[in-house]
C-alpha cells in the first residue's frame, strides 16, 4: 500500500531501493512492479509465501524458492538474481542450494524492526543510532506494516543526504 510513495521518495532523494516480494503480491499489484523494474530498483524474491522454511527439505525449499520466481518474473518480464528467506533464518545449506540454483540470497545488516509497530520516533532513532555506510536496512510494506513507514524512511533519508 506505500510502495508508489516509496518509489517517489527514491527519485526524490536519487537512491535506489530493493523489493524482496511474494508472487501473490506482485499479481496483485503489477502496475507497481512495473514501475519497481522501469525506475531501476532491485526487484527479489521473498520465496513463495511468506513462512519460515528453517525445517523444510531440499525439494520443498527449492520449490518455493522456484515457482515465486518463475511467478515474478512473469509479471515483471526481468530476469530474478536475487532473493530474501522470510524472518532471515537460513541454513548454510539452504545458503549452498540457493547459489546452486544460481540466485544469490541478501540478508540485511540492520534491522528497523519495524514490524513491532512501535513510535513513529522511535524506530527512526533505532535506525539513526545504528546505520553505518554499505548497511542493508530492513523495512516491510504491506497491509500490516507500519502506518508511518514512508515517514519513517523519509526522515532516515534526510539525515543520510546531510551526512553525505
Amino acid at each position: 500500500p506505500h510502495t508508489n510513495s516509496l518509489l517517489d521518495l527514491a527519485l526524490e532523494h536519487r537512491i535506489k531501493f530493493a523489493f524482496f516480494v511474494l508472487p501473490e503480491q506482485a499479481k496483485k499489484y503489477p502496475k507497481i512492479i512495473s514501475r519497481i523494474v522501469s525506475e531501476g530498483h532491485i526487484l527479489g524474491s521473498h520465496f513463495f509465501k511468506h513462512r519460515n522454511h528453517m525445517l523444510d527439505t531440499k525439494t520443498i525449499f527449492l520449490k518455493s524458492l522456484n515457482d515465486s520466481i518463475q511467478e515474478i518474473e512473469s509479471i515483471s518480464k526481468e530476469t530474478i538474481q536475487y532473493c530474501r528467506i522470510p524472518y532471515g533464518h537460513l541454513f548454510p545449506c539452504q545458503d549452498k542450494w540457493i547459489s546452486q540454483s544460481g540466485y544469490e540470497h541478501i540478508f540485511w545488516s540492520l534491522s528497523s524492526k519495524d514490524y513491532l509497530i512501535e513510535a513513529r520516533e522511535k524506530v527512526i532513532s533505532r535506525i539513526q543510532k545504528n546505520i553505518q555506510v554499505n548497511d542493508i536496512v530492513l523495512l516491510h510494506d504491506g497491509e500490516s506494516s507500519h502506518p508511518h513507514i514512508v515517514q519513517i524512511v523519509d526522515e532516515c533519508l534526510k539525515l543520510l543526504d546531510s551526512i553525505l
